[in-house]
C-alpha cells in the first residue's frame, strides 16, 4: 500500500507541477478557455528547439485533453496505449481532429491547429 500511494502522490505532484508551469494554453477537454502565446525564454538564454517545444507543449495539452482516457503516462486506460505508434504524423493529427466514432473525442473546433501540431508532436515522441 505505501508503494500505492507514493505512486500516486509523486505522480499528482508532476501534474500539478505541470499544470502550475503552463502558460502555452488554457484549453480544456471541452473546449473551454483560450490560447495564449508561448511564454519567450529568459534573454540570452537559448530558445528550445522546435520538436522538444512541441513535445513539451504537447504533453501538457495531453495532460489536459487526453489522459482522461490514454492514462497520464499514455500508456492507455480507456483508450490504447500511445507509445511506438507506427502512423505517420498526418494520421496522428487527422485522428485527433476527427476522433473515431463511439471511441475517441474529436477535437476539432476545440484545438488550434498549433496544439494538434504539438499533439502530434508529443505523441511520437513516446517510445
Amino acid at each position: 500500500m505505501t508503494a500505492k500511494f507514493l505512486t500516486a502522490a509523486t505522480l499528482v505532484a508532476f501534474v500539478l507541477t505541470s499544470w502550475a508551469q503552463s502558460t502555452s494554453t488554457n484549453t480544456d477537454v471541452h473546449g473551454a478557455g483560450s490560447s495564449t502565446a508561448p511564454s519567450q525564454p529568459a534573454a540570452g538564454a537559448a530558445a528550445p528547439t522546435a520538436p522538444a517545444a512541441g513535445a513539451i507543449n504537447g504533453r501538457t495539452l495531453f495532460l489536459r485533453n487526453c489522459a482522461h482516457c490514454h492514462g497520464a503516462t499514455a500508456h492507455g486506460d480507456e483508450g490504447p496505449d500511445l507509445h511506438n505508434l507506427d502512423f505517420t504524423g498526418d494520421w496522428i493529427a487527422n485522428r485527433i481532429r476527427k476522433g473515431k466514432a463511439g471511441q475517441m473525442t474529436a477535437f476539432v473546433g476545440k484545438l488550434q491547429p498549433a496544439e494538434i501540431a504539438a499533439l502530434v508532436a508529443y505523441v511520437q515522441s513516446l517510445k
